[in-house]
């Protein structure tokens, strides 16, 4: 939203403002306008940089979303099997006495 203000005021100067300005204001002008141009393609750059980082990340996060569910299920398993085996042994235990 800042960006198209700006743009409208710098449309402004240009629309009104050869009228009443000399050659070397025009230039100023100008000049102030191709830096902001410049400046706004060095910014579309860094958004795009930061876009393909962002996917980055969400990709890696979801990733390791489903690594930490599938060792949660592998855990509760392991537990599971676990706690049949000292059952077992505690059967087996009571067995030999």
């Amino acid at each position: 939203m800042k960006r198209y203000v700006l743009w409208a005021v710098l449309a402004g100067f240009l629309a009104v403002g050869p009228v009443g300005c000399g050659k070397k204001e025009i230039e100023e002008l100008n000049t102030k306008v191709t830096q902001l141009q410049k400046d706004l393609a060095d910014a579309n750059a860094q958004l795009a940089d930061k876009g393909k980082a962002l996917e980055d990340a969400q990709a890696k996060a979801s990733q390791l979303q489903a690594t930490i569910a599938t060792q949660a299920a592998d855990l509760k398993k392991l537990k599971a099997e676990r706690d049949k085996l000292k059952r077992e042994v505690a059967s087996l235990r009571k067995k030999r006495r």
